[in-house]
């Protein structure tokens, strides 16, 4: 078998043992069973049963900065039934928040209506900021998802505590925890002494320097000693917000110093350090036995398993001591797309809506273009289902066919696709809807070559 279990209900509800694809396509074709959820894949029996399914599976969570490992392991058998791989969107909640900043800071200079100053704003305990807090509750999400449709008996979350400091320097030891790179100097002491008063790009001395970002705030780049270099304004200008590797592509060897300067990022190590607490209070709120698991006992279950280095095999080999056994060698792949946004259409440049339907004048007979109201709703389709097309002709870069494609945008006929990359407009008739939309994107991810010798028979 290659694809995950499909989970089973029966007609009142009741969580029953998973079954095999196989399996669940005989039920449907016999009409004893109807699809309930498509995205995980859970099927309904048409009568009651009342049998008593024993709990036998474990949820073992491997909590990570950009994805998240999820699987549901067999204790009896110690074998991966189900997994999938939940991809967060941290970082464009960050660029958001930062686009947001710089908007409200600009309201210094706009000629709006005076606000009070608030001072003394204390966070609950608790807090975290809305980048971290993302991971915790797409988390918590899925935790909640699965236990409505699966017989969870414990849940098993690797914890893992990550030195920074021993990361960046592993010689360091004793005192020097509490002594940073700007040990007795400002920033600005400090990067004059680095890059020898010079301007780091083009190498101008007695000019006046401007401390630089490497990688820009707005792509991203952090505050950090290494993300820092020292400019002339006229570098400082033309470099703006490009990429070092862009803007230095004529001079590589003043790239090669620039980047021999950079460190490795720590984001993601924080951002573990600052939800593992959190994401293993969480799982105690479930009412069942919640085990905590190491990085190094991961690890070496993992290699002992003979397993490739994946997000959803780490998240099998969590909290156990046996090596662990694969029915499955295809997760299911989640991205956090989020709810968009409230505005109800596209617009283009200028701020006009980007769908218009062309209708012909009957008294000049030319053709007028009508513009579609930025307040109207469309009730058949919404951002985000997931919907079956039927082409019936070839379209530009794409053939005639069935296609399960994802919606981008309703217009007034029926809705705009996105397959291959392409987007595609299709009539509300050869539309058909399959799941709506929740925040999340779901594919499979191609089986790699290491995976294939795991099939069972």
């Amino acid at each position: 078998m290659i694809t995950n279990s499909v989970f089973v209900l029966s007609k009142n509800g009741k969580i029953l043992k998973p079954t095999t694809p196989v399996r669940a396509r005989i039920l449907q074709s016999q009409g004893k069973a109807k699809k309930l959820k498509l995205f995980p894949f859970t099927l309904i029996l048409e009568k009651e049963v009342d049998e008593n399914v024993e709990l036998y599976l474990e949820l073992r969570v491997d909590p990570g900065a950009k994805f998240t490992g999820i699987s549901l392991v067999d204790l009896k058998k110690n074998e991966v039934v189900w997994a999938m791989e939940l991809e967060h969107r941290g970082l464009a909640i960050k660029m958001e928040l930062i686009k947001r900043a710089g908007v409200r800071r600009s309201r210094r200079s706009r000629k709006l209506r005076y606000r009070k100053k608030r001072f003394a704003r204390k966070k609950p305990s608790g807090w975290l900021p809305p980048s971290l807090r993302h991971r915790l509750l797409t988390t918590e999400t899925w935790i909640k998802r699965l236990l409505k449709v699966a017989p969870i008996k414990s849940i098993a979350i690797e914890s893992v505590k990550f030195d920074l400091q021993k990361l960046e320097n592993p010689d360091i030891e004793s005192i020097e925890y509490q002594q940073g790179t700007l040990f007795g100097y400002t920033l600005r002491e400090a990067l004059l002494e680095h890059w020898g008063r010079e301007c780091a790009y083009c190498g101008k001395t007695d000019v006046p320097l401007q401390i630089e970002h490497i990688h820009c705030r707005s792509r991203g780049g952090s505050e950090r000693f290494s993300n820092f270099t020292l400019s002339c304004e006229k570098c400082n200008q033309k470099k703006g917000t490009k990429p070092v590797e862009q803007f230095l592509k004529n001079k590589p060897e003043i790239l090669k110093k620039i980047k021999s300067h950079q460190k490795k990022s720590l984001s993601d190590a924080a951002a573990v350090n600052s939800t593992r607490k959190a994401i293993f209070e969480m799982a105690h709120q479930f009412g069942l036995p919640v085990i905590s698991g190491n990085g190094a006992s991961t690890k070496m279950i993992r290699i002992q398993s003979g397993l490739p280095k994946q997000h959803w095999l780490d998240s099998s080999c969590v909290g156990t001591d046996q090596i662990v056994k694969l029915r499955i060698c295809q997760p299911l792949r989640v991205t956090c797309k989020g709810h968009g946004t409230r505005q109800v259409q596209r617009v283009n440049a200028k701020g006009f809506p980007a769908i218009a339907s062309v209708k012909k004048n009957p008294i000049t007979g030319k053709k007028e273009v009508k513009l579609v109201a930025k307040n109207q709703k469309y009730t058949h389709a919404t951002t985000g289902d997931y919907v079956i097309c039927f082409l019936n002709q070839d379209r530009k870069h794409v053939k005639a066919g069935i296609y399960r494609a994802r919606v981008k945008t309703p217009t007034e006929k029926g809705v705009e696709v996105l397959i291959s990359g392409h987007r595609i407009a299709v009539a509300q008739r050869h539309v058909k809807l399959i799941h709506c939309s929740d925040g999340y994107e779901y594919s499979f991810p191609r089986i790699s070559d290491d995976l294939l010798r795991f099939q069972a028979i």
